[in-house]
């Protein structure tokens, strides 16, 4: 019996021995993975702020190996979707950036950054209906939050929804009073219904708030120009052409299509200079400038103008027409009969460069030639009066006294001053 006991208790010392040991093991393997969990949640933490570190420094390369890293091994990683769709909307990668914001709106539902930056990107995508209803979800989250009202307000402009891109803009600077953006956005609104006196105001206030904003002074300028204001409309460009200097060709081009409407050559043509200085290649402007040069007898100068636009769009409509003619003024007749014969091959209907063909034969008296040009003029537009005039010369020029009175006749049922004209040549 004593021999049982003895065994019974050998076996029970065993006993609490192995529950012992089993607890002190459980104990250490316990501490052991929580400090691998501490230890792996610690070397998860520094290398996101690593990441964001490169992001800050623009060393986007290195930060999206960081932030991919995380994802290896924690791919529920919000926030690194989150940067990763950062980096990706800097460096011009916006679908990329999208799936990122995406990525971190599944991971985390209520994400306030990256729904907002979700519907920035859908709005630089033109994705207007996608990034509505990311900005909306935006401002569920955070009524009072300013940027994306704004932001509402734009997408809203651009779909053409102007009432609501209007309360959005105010909303936006119920918020924050000083947000010269809105004022802008209420401009571009106000501009876009016709409101111009409202528009005005409302980019004006843009100015106060931030005097260099030169979409605002490119913006006034269009307006006052709608509007006939020509002398604020050309400060308010002139402005603009200062700040924003990428667009200066462009204003300067708009400055002297107004003192060409106001017939201020001289300034036309300095604006349209200004305007090639600003882009050596900017087609419209050598035009412009080759017209008013020719009105104002630089034929020289208009010349090399019209030739600029041959090498760089010889295509340009009226460009051979025009050109004929400055050579006629500068008495380069060959040259004029090249220009019309390129106007001719380009557009073969049109009457005016016929004629004028057939004028320039007639200033070197090859009146053969004159004939045929006044002649097809007239078969594509029998009523044209100078090419019956002309016509009626160039037969006087070469006897034929009966065809030239039948053109006179022709005349008179047109026009009876120029009917005159011819038949004081026929009988001086």
């Amino acid at each position: 019996m004593e021999e049982k006991l003895l065994k019974n208790r050998l076996l029970y010392n065993y006993d609490v021995q192995v529950i012992f040991f089993v607890l002190i093991l459980t104990l250490v393997c316990f501490c052991f993975c929580t400090e691998l969990v501490f230890a792996e949640n610690q070397s998860l933490e520094e290398l996101y702020f690593e990441g964001v570190q490169f992001l800050d420094s623009d060393e986007h390369a290195r930060a999206i190996n960081i932030f991919r890293e995380i994802l290896n091994i924690n791919p529920d990683h919000s926030e690194s979707h989150f940067q990763l769709g950062q980096i990706y909307r800097l460096t011009n990668q916006p679908e990329k950036a999208k799936i990122y914001y995406q990525n971190a709106i599944n991971l985390k539902p209520g994400y306030l950054s990256a729904y907002y930056n979700l519907g920035l990107v859908e709005l630089e995508l033109e994705e207007y209906s996608n990034a509505l209803k990311s900005l909306i979800e935006t401002i569920r989250i955070a009524p009072d939050f300013s940027d994306a009202h704004y932001s509402l307000g734009l997408t809203y402009l651009k779909t053409e929804n102007i009432n609501l891109a209007i309360d959005s803009f105010n909303q936006s600077l119920q918020l924050t009073p000083g947000d010269y953006h809105s004022y802008y956005g209420l401009g571009l609104c106000y501009k876009e219904i016709g409101e111009f006196e409202q528009a005005i105001q409302s980019l004006n206030q843009t100015l106060e708030i931030k005097p260099d904003y030169g979409p605002a002074f490119h913006e006034l300028g269009l307006i006052y120009k709608n509007i006939e204001r020509y002398s604020e409309a050309i400060s308010a460009l002139e402005r603009a052409a200062h700040y924003l200097t990428e667009e200066a060709a462009q204003i300067y081009f708009q400055i002297g299509t107004i003192h060409q409407k106001l017939e201020n050559a001289e300034q036309a043509i300095e604006s349209f200079e200004k305007a090639i200085q600003n882009n050596e290649e900017f087609v419209d402007a050598y035009y412009f400038l080759g017209w008013l040069y020719n009105q104002t007898a630089q034929f020289e100068q208009a010349i090399e103008a019209y030739q600029k636009v041959v090498e760089l769009n010889p295509d340009y409509t009226h460009l051979f027409y025009n050109l004929g003619w400055v050579y006629n003024e500068a008495n380069q007749y060959q040259d004029a009969i090249r220009a019309f014969e390129k106007a001719i091959e380009q557009s073969p209907d049109d009457a005016d460069a016929h004629y004028a063909l057939g004028w320039t034969y007639g200033k070197i008296e090859e009146y053969e030639n004159a004939n045929k040009a006044f002649l097809q003029t007239i078969r594509l537009e029998p009523d044209y009066i100078y090419a019956h005039y002309g016509l009626g010369v160039s037969y006087l020029a070469l006897g034929e006294r009966g065809l030239a009175l039948e053109e006179y006749k022709i005349l008179k049922e047109l026009d009876n001053d120029i009917a005159d004209l011819l038949f004081d040549q026929i009988y001086p």
